[in-house]
């Protein structure tokens, strides 16, 4: 583990292999050990980059900064302490949202996006779980979310319902690395922060990519029940994705669900996208 310094907080991440980079962003909740899988076959060709997003993982807890611009911001700072352009940006969920916005503001110093069940303003209150979001947002919960510390069936719970039927067969809610940090106390104090700010997400759902933006890659679990696959489907229309991916059995965790696939994809991905130069129009349906 390596550790990079963003307005006085530390982030943790992995850095392995060699080549061309990729950096992978995690979701809400987790940590950067989700793309384990995934790692053991990018860094046979890229040096790839696994961050713990503030708040999350190894990275510190401030007492603020959860909002999406501030994720985008220790991105930026991330690329340029190490030099990085004409990187891949791989993210699930609130990391896609990152990897999306920050490549609106910067589509120059990004070759690629994967997108694993972004979220946007649509989706998020297209999901099944956007009854507990608005209450959150509605109630005095921070100090509670500072001070909490979840019991194992609560945590278990919280997993379970992010697995599709794929998951929840491999019993993946037992899964150390999926379980990992959930009981620390105050893990849910950036979860509360997120939701706060789920509004600002809208202009995800309203950016159309101009002719020479990084080619895009989405994949979604149908059994989301976090986001809305359905929902996702409709933001694929105004994305318009060089490919696209439903994987009918997995939900929100579709890297840890059903691994082989999600890294082909990515895989296969890299290397059919055509490079920027080429990316004067939209291919032809």
């Amino acid at each position: 583990m390596e550790t990079f310094v963003h307005q006085g907080r530390s982030v943790a991440f992995d850095r392995v292999g060699s080549g061309p980079p990729i950096v992978l962003l995690h979701n809400a909740g987790t940590q950067r050990h989700i793309w384990d899988d995934q790692i053991a076959v990018l860094r046979r060709d890229h040096e790839v980059f696994a961050l713990d997003l503030p708040g999350y993982g190894e990275s510190d807890q401030p007492a603020d900064g959860y909002q999406l611009d501030s994720y985008v911001s220790m991105l930026g700072a991330f690329l340029d302490a190490h030099l990085r352009t004409d990187v891949v940006l791989v993210g699930n969920c609130l990391g896609a949202a990152t990897a999306l916005r920050y490549t609106m503001a910067h589509p120059t110093g990004v070759r690629a996006l994967v997108l694993i069940n972004p979220l946007t303003w649509n989706t998020v209150r297209a999901g099944r779980q956007s009854a507990l979001a608005w209450v959150d947002a509605r109630l005095p919960l921070a100090p509670v979310a500072r001070r909490l510390a979840l019991p194992d069936m609560i945590v278990s719970r919280i997993i379970a319902d992010q697995l599709g039927a794929r998951g929840r067969r491999q019993k993946l809610h037992r899964s150390p690395r999926l379980r990992a940090h959930w009981s620390d106390r105050g893990r849910l104090q950036a979860l509360h922060g997120l939701v706060q700010d789920f509004p600002t997400f809208i202009g995800l759902d309203t950016f159309t990519p101009p002719p020479d933006f990084p080619p895009i890659c989405t994949i979604w679990g149908k059994q989301n029940r976090i986001l809305s696959a359905r929902a996702g489907a409709r933001l694929n229309h105004t994305l318009r994705p060089h490919t696209e991916v439903e994987l009918s059995d997995c939900g929100h965790l579709p890297m840890v669900e059903d691994p082989a696939t999600v890294t082909t994809t990515i895989t296969s991905f890299l290397a059919t996208a055509q490079p920027r130069p080429s990316r004067l129009t939209r291919p032809a349906e």
